[in-house]
């Protein structure tokens, strides 16, 4: 996933969202159309639908499956 961000970024980045974006919006932005886990604000099941809000903190992790 660290190739999504921008090559500055060390695996964390700030991003400028549009009044009203959705974290569906935000993995939009990052071309993120992976099967993935996210946190946002420690919740790990949030609704893509869900209303990013200033200062939200989103982390996004690769989903892994093995056996």
């Amino acid at each position: 996933l660290r190739e999504k961000l921008p090559s500055d970024a060390k695996g964390r980045t700030v991003m400028q969202l549009d009044e009203g974006a959705t974290l569906a919006d935000l993995l939009n932005e990052l071309g993120i159309n992976l099967k993935v886990v996210i946190s946002v604000n420690g919740d790990h099941e949030p609704d893509k639908s869900r209303q990013m809000r200033d200062g939200d903190h989103v982390r996004i992790f690769s989903a892994i499956s093995g056996g």
